[in-house]
């Protein structure tokens, strides 16, 4: 599926990959009723309203200017911000591979002349967006062990710059945004081997990610004040009449304090069939 944005940039890129327009996806899709305070009081609402407003930020991602990617002088906060999914696995050779992103990269690659005739029309400061379909089982396209691992690798990442954040701007708020392109999972009532089909019945319970203890434990440990954890393609209520989790989750990370669940990686199941 392609989508055309806001305008394009010289070099065509998937907008999904640009830190600013991550931030702008959460901004003109943000539902309040779908999102969740941890823990629920006026210091942690005061920087979910702080990064929803367009106002005041300074852009520094991609440029030569002290990171992280944004900061508000004004409010004293700043944001780093990074993209997680569930496709990430490791390849036949030394490293990782993304089948998703690089079909995506695939895709653009290969329509890049019409696409740029596409945005050289499109009024205002258009930007494309293509979310890669890779056709591979499910088992082989989204995985919880993946999610996980690449969520940690991710997070542990930024996390190793965040005292560098502070030494460049004293006295801020730190902020990570994670901007989760996951499916919705359940963990099944018995080991899944192969993988769920289309018209599949498993009895199961839902994976409430935002209080899953694997997640938490990298969440804690991100060296961040302030942990944005945005999902919205997990679309839970698809799957199971009446379940509604949250699209966002909002951390104070040095007060959470919620329930926590562990759960199985041999029994969870992506929701996408």
């Amino acid at each position: 599926m392609v989508r055309v944005g806001k305008k394009q940039q010289k070099r065509i890129r998937n907008s999904l990959g640009i830190e600013v327009e991550q931030l702008n996806f959460l901004r003109t899709s943000f539902r309040s009723e779908l999102c969740a305070l941890i823990p629920e009081d006026e210091a942690v609402e005061s920087i979910l309203k702080a990064v929803l407003d367009e106002t005041g930020w300074e852009d520094h991602s991609g440029k030569e200017v002290a990171p992280p990617d944004f900061v508000d002088h004004e409010r004293r906060v700043m944001i780093e911000a990074m993209r997680v999914d569930d496709h990430e696995r490791p390849g036949d050779k030394k490293g990782l591979i993304n089948p998703s992103k690089a079909h995506e990269g695939e895709i653009i690659k290969r329509y890049e002349r019409e696409f740029g005739k596409l945005l050289d029309t499109a009024a205002g400061n258009a930007r494309l967006t293509v979310l890669g379909n890779t056709d591979l089982p499910t088992e082989d396209d989204h995985s919880y062990s993946m999610y996980l691992n690449s969520f940690k690798r991710i997070v542990k990442k930024h996390a190793s710059h965040a005292n560098d954040y502070r030494r460049n701007y004293p006295g801020y708020k730190l902020v990570f945004y994670v901007f989760d392109e996951s499916t919705g999972y359940f963990e099944s009532t018995t080991a899944v081997k192969h993988g769920a089909r289309a018209g599949d019945c498993m009895l199961g319970r839902p994976h409430s990610f935002y209080a899953d203890t694997a997640f938490l434990n990298t969440i804690r440990n991100s060296n961040a004040d302030y942990f944005l954890w945005y999902t919205p393609f997990k679309h839970e209520h698809l799957f199971a009449k009446g379940l509604v989790l949250p699209e966002l989750v909002v951390y104070d990370v040095r007060r959470m304090d919620v329930p926590e669940y562990c759960y199985d990686p041999r029994r969870m199941v992506s929701t996408e069939v």
